[in-house]
């Protein structure tokens, strides 16, 4: 009988703890919606500032950040925040993190100028080569405030409560995707978007499937090394090649059908690629944790 108390008493206070950790999500989740939309209004209340460089954007960037940091402060929980590097132990993934962006951008451009689906606007390598260097510098900055909140908190807190592999996944991809909303519909210039209805599209459809897509393969790096750092690099090289080719410097150009097949930041054979390797990714990880029980 006073095992039985007992074992019932342990149960109670597990999931006493499982309920203290789904409010601190919640109110993570709230204020990473939220950040965007404070950053707006404190911006139309600032004189004029500089395009993409306004106190609102960085307030729209970093409050997730801050946000999961405190709540670790407050609870005294660092243990699977993610900041140990473990490199001698993940190599080969810091290598795949590092090589995989790039090597679809090569892949799917190379097949789609064989299919004459990509078209490419004059550029130097001597001059984007070093801009590229220069870019990764911000880029990495950038990042660690943006993986260490989703990968850093947000996934392994969703874990810790035992969330479904499938609804986790979820769960991050569309915070992500709807964290990244007012920066569509308000921190992109005009000249971004042909019209209004793209701005709305990036919103509300394409952003929530690609991000969703990307957050099985940024979710189970980080769940397979046990740190952030392979997922910020990872996140650099999309950011610092495909994105920086494609959607800011319009380098390459993809025509019709190779857009939407090719296009390596929203194509329909990359994003099968990026969700094949966040799958193996999760076999490999399944497989690991098996032989260590």
């Amino acid at each position: 009988m006073l095992k039985r108390e007992g074992y019932e008493h342990v149960e109670g206070n597990s999931q006493i703890v499982k309920t203290i950790e789904k409010m601190f999500i919640a109110l993570f989740i709230t204020l990473a919606l939220l950040s965007g939309w404070i950053g707006i209004l404190i911006d139309m209340l600032l004189p004029e500032q500089l395009d993409e460089q306004t106190l609102g954007m960085g307030i729209w960037l970093v409050l997730p950040f801050l946000c999961g940091i405190a709540i670790r402060g407050f609870r005294k929980d660092w243990k699977d925040f993610g900041i140990k590097p473990r490199f001698k132990q993940n190599v080969k993934w810091y290598g795949l993190a590092i090589l995989f962006f790039p090597a679809i951008t090569l892949l799917s451009t190379l097949f789609a100028w064989i299919l004459g689906f990509v078209s490419f606007s004059s550029f130097s390598a001597a001059s984007i080569i070093p801009s590229i260097a220069f870019l990764f510098i911000g880029l990495i900055i950038k990042n660690i405030f943006e993986d260490f909140a989703w990968q850093g908190y947000l996934t392994p807190k969703l874990a810790a409560v035992k969330t479904n592999d499938f609804k986790l996944y979820l769960i991050v991809g569309l915070v992500w995707a709807f964290w990244h909303a007012p920066y569509y519909l308000y921190f992109l210039p005009d000249s971004m978007y042909s019209t209004p209805l793209d701005r709305i599209l990036d919103v509300f459809v394409k952003s929530p499937i690609i991000i969703t897509i990307w957050a099985v393969m940024f979710v189970e790096m980080t769940r397979i090394t046990r740190s952030v750092w392979p997922a910020v690099l990872m996140h650099t090289f999309e950011d610092g090649i495909p994105n920086f080719l494609i959607f800011e410097e319009k380098i390459f150009e993809f025509n019709g059908v190779g857009d939407i097949l090719f296009n390596p930041l929203t194509g329909i054979i990359p994003l099968g690629a990026y969700l094949a390797l966040g799958l193996w990714l999760r076999k490999k990880r399944i497989d690991r944790d098996e032989l260590l029980t």
